[in-house]
């Protein structure tokens, strides 16, 4: 698949990744093993050259840190038990 990278916000892309077999938020690997990456805060991967893709954003909603999970672990914990957000 061909990515875009783009800064957020801008309408261009700033590089075009060719023959990528698979991407995360962090990078994109290409099908020869060429590692794009890591990607720095404020920078988006699009399928489109007109960049209104968000994979990144996507693939941290789909997948969300161990910390993450664990914060929305204690909140429903404390909503369950003390009708609270526990703060």
């Amino acid at each position: 698949m061909t990515l875009y990278l783009y800064k957020t916000g801008a309408e261009t892309p700033e590089q075009t990744l060719e023959q990528v077999a698979s991407y995360t938020a962090d990078q994109a690997i290409a099908d020869d093993g060429t590692v794009y990456g890591p990607f720095a805060e404020g920078w988006e991967l699009s399928e489109t050259a007109d960049c209104a893709g968000t994979l990144r954003a996507d693939w941290r909603a789909d997948h969300p840190s161990q910390e993450q999970r664990i914060e929305d672990l204690e909140d429903l914990m404390a909503n369950l038990l003390y009708g609270g957000d526990g703060e």
